[in-house]
């Protein structure tokens, strides 16, 4: 099986950029700092929520694909998170 950064852009290309959404799953009792670490992250947004169920609509940005990536695995690690689900990817690359 291969890694997923096999199939990334390890190259920076001036104009490239990135986008991704996700849904961050989360103990609805750290919703508040999980909300609040998320915001401190760089292009990242939260556009919609269910507190009650611990639920958040994400999406981050980048103009380095790698560097998107290595944000996505960062949320997972966020004290109460449960799951990272990527939902959306786009690309715009300048070749």
């Amino acid at each position: 099986m291969r890694n997923v950064s096999d199939k990334l852009n390890h190259s920076k290309i001036a104009g490239n950029w990135y986008l991704c959404s996700l849904v961050v799953q989360a103990k609805p009792e750290k919703l508040d700092s999980i909300k609040a670490t998320l915001l401190s992250m760089p292009n990242t947004e939260i556009h919609g929520e269910k507190p009650e169920e611990g639920k958040l609509i994400v999406v981050i940005e980048s103009d380095f694909q790698p560097q998107l990536v290595e944000q996505m695995e960062s949320i997972k690690d966020i004290d109460g998170v449960i799951v990272v689900s990527l939902i959306y990817s786009h690309q715009d690359e300048k070749h």
